[in-house]
């Protein structure tokens, strides 16, 4: 066994067996030796008899490796190897041309200039071959690595866009909104004698108010959520109730627009206990989990109830009709996917940044259902009081 074998094979070669190379050879004959050496050290081989038969399959099913003989096709094997480099996709195929020891120089620097990556010789050390061959299949599936990490990078990337393009899409139209509203509030201000109703006036005030609430707290997830996923985030540690903080965001909500017509209700056990953790964040995830349950259309009340048993304290946020479907519950949390009808609205950065905040602080986030018809974002916090105290209903 070669000294870095052992280092090729498990590394990035987890086991021969998932080697798959292509043999390219004229005949049975010539492909015999071909076949045998890499057979014998464990790889999956595949023959091809012609060199349209095996750049087909090079481009279908990229092999690991590509053997060729050097005298496989009428033009020599070197023709099939400029065809493989020169195609985007199998460039960094390994390409292997077998020449016997009577092949001329010139073939050899052709298939050189053609980008073969090594050239063997029946007569040629076996351990020599066996060096070179496992070197290029290091090379092959460290690119490939870095090609599939490339792909998954671009793949979030372009969900990222897509979801940044639908904020933007948002903003406008909040900013026309507010456009609308201003220029109403101007034309009518512009001559005091002529207002219609000051109650118009005041209803038109009180929507810029809270568009301007709703596209501030738009932007502050937008910005929380990159500084927890980048790690940005010093957080207050102090003892705070799950209720006091549902009652904060309860008023936050309560002056948003697209909920004026909901209700909002909060129950506490009498032995709710405090958790520990920046009220800040953990009012945010709760805002954010309250604004979610809201925007759904069926769903008219957001339940919010506060219990403690076993040395955690729970807050259940939940409809009274909209339930999340089962195969959208694990993915509800991904942050850059985009909303369609099978996914609930509001899906986005919002869900995501409530389970990083409830997570840093060591705890879980989950959905179940709730006997009444509605869904519920259940948080489990570990409690830090010494003792409960007695809180009323809200």
């Amino acid at each position: 066994m070669l000294s870095s074998e052992r280092t090729t094979r498990n590394d990035v070669v987890p086991t021969p067996g998932q080697v798959e190379c292509l043999v390219v050879a004229s005949d049975r004959l010539s492909a015999r030796p071909l076949v045998e050496f890499l057979k014998s050290e464990g790889m999956n081989v595949q023959v091809a008899g012609s060199a349209d038969m095996a750049f087909e399959e090079v481009l279908l099913h990229r092999p690991h490796l590509v053997l060729i003989e050097s005298h496989a096709t009428a033009a020599g094997g070197v023709d099939l190897c400029a065809r493989i480099k020169a195609n985007a996709r199998t460039h960094f195929v390994p390409v292997v041309l077998w020449a016997d020891d009577k092949s001329s120089e010139a073939l050899r620097l052709r298939a050189v200039t053609a980008g073969a990556d090594a050239i063997f010789s029946p007569t040629a050390s076996a351990d020599a071959r066996r060096a070179r061959v496992w070197a290029l299949l290091r090379t092959q599936v460290l690119y490939r690595r870095e090609e599939k990490k490339h792909m998954v990078q671009g793949a979030a990337m372009r969900e990222r866009r897509r979801w940044v393009g639908g904020l933007i899409h948002d903003l406008q139209n909040s900013m026309g909104a507010m456009q609308a509203n201003f220029e109403f509030l101007a034309q009518e201000l512009a001559s005091l004698d002529r207002v219609s109703s000051k109650t118009e006036v005041d209803e038109c005030v009180q929507d810029c108010r809270a568009l301007f609430r709703d596209m501030a707290r738009g932007l502050r997830t937008v910005v929380d959520y990159e500084r927890f996923e980048s790690d940005r985030v010093a957080l207050r540690e102090e003892q705070v109730f799950l209720a006091d903080l549902a009652e904060k965001a309860k008023t936050v909500i309560e002056s948003s627009t697209p909920t004026r017509h909901k209700s909002i209700a909060i129950e506490a056990a009498a032995n709710a206990q405090p958790v520990q953790g920046d009220p800040d964040y953990l009012q945010e995830a709760l805002a954010n989990l309250i604004a979610h349950v809201l925007r759904q259309p069926g769903n008219h009340q957001c339940q919010i109830r506060i219990s403690c048993a076993g040395g955690l304290t729970r807050a259940s946020v939940g409809g009274d009709h909209d339930r999340i479907p089962m195969d959208q519950r694990a993915r509800i949390f991904e942050p850059y996917s985009q909303a369609n009808k099978h996914v609930p609205i509001g899906h986005g950065l919002g869900l995501a940044l409530a389970k990083l905040i409830v997570e840093v602080h060591g705890g879980t986030i989950w959905v179940e259902d709730i006997p009444r018809g509605g869904s519920a974002f259940v948080i489990e916090l570990p409690s830090s009081g010494p003792s409960p105290r007695q809180r009323t209903s809200g």
